[in-house]
């Protein structure tokens, strides 16, 4: 099982500088109808400033990195 801490490292291999922009990472997400699209049982790693749990359809494009639980693989990524 990857920890939070081992997702944010991953992040941070794929992105240096994760950290100076500001980031969030969530293991939960909205109800939002954009993000059912997103693989399941991963961490999420957002740049908005509103936790992901919370995302709305007008910020729920923010996530940009999804690491999987179980493997530590990455399963979407999206630019930024």
């Amino acid at each position: 099982m990857i920890t939070q801490q081992q997702a944010f490292l991953i992040a941070k291999s794929i992105v240096p500088d994760i950290e100076l922009r500001g980031m969030r990472i969530s293991d939960q997400l909205s109800d939002n109808k954009k993000l059912n699209k997103l693989p399941t049982n991963c961490w999420y790693i957002s740049y908005s400033q509103v936790p992901i749990q919370y995302l709305s359809c007008s910020n729920g494009s923010s996530i940009f990195l999804c690491v999987n639980k179980d493997n530590g693989a990455v399963v979407y990524h999206k630019d930024v």
